[in-house]
């Protein structure tokens, strides 16, 4: 049986591990040490509208990975817009999606410093 933090930590190095090699590797390392500070600042709802309304890809995919989380987590439906699904739930339920997406972040910080190249601009 594997605890929350295992399974944390093997999704988040999925993802990571998935842009390894993309043209886009350097940005999506970039963006997820950016996340924390973001969703801290301005609250999930409206990082993720961010996230959307860019059109590069390693926010598209940063936005893909945190709703799929949410979703595996049972936050919403599969089939189910991660953004659509905070705009209709209870702003507890969110709450708690928001640390989730926090803690998932945790371990993504960790694997795209180990696993991905970074930009010499910091």
């Amino acid at each position: 049986m594997k605890t929350l933090e295992q399974e944390r930590a093997k999704f988040a190095y999925e993802k990571v591990k998935s842009v390894k090699g993309r043209d886009f590797e350097e940005d999506y390392a970039k963006y997820v040490k950016n996340a924390p500070a973001m969703i801290l600042t301005n609250g999930l709802g409206n990082t993720l509208a961010y996230y959307r309304s860019k059109k590069r890809e390693a926010y598209t995919k940063l936005y893909e990975h945190f709703g799929e989380w949410l979703q595996e987590r049972g936050y919403c439906k599969k089939d189910e817009d991660v953004l659509e699904w905070i705009t209709k739930t209870d702003s507890l339920i969110v709450f708690q999606a928001t640390q989730e997406v926090l803690a998932l972040l945790n371990w993504m910080t960790k694997f795209a410093r180990a696993e991905l190249k970074e930009s010499d601009s910091g």
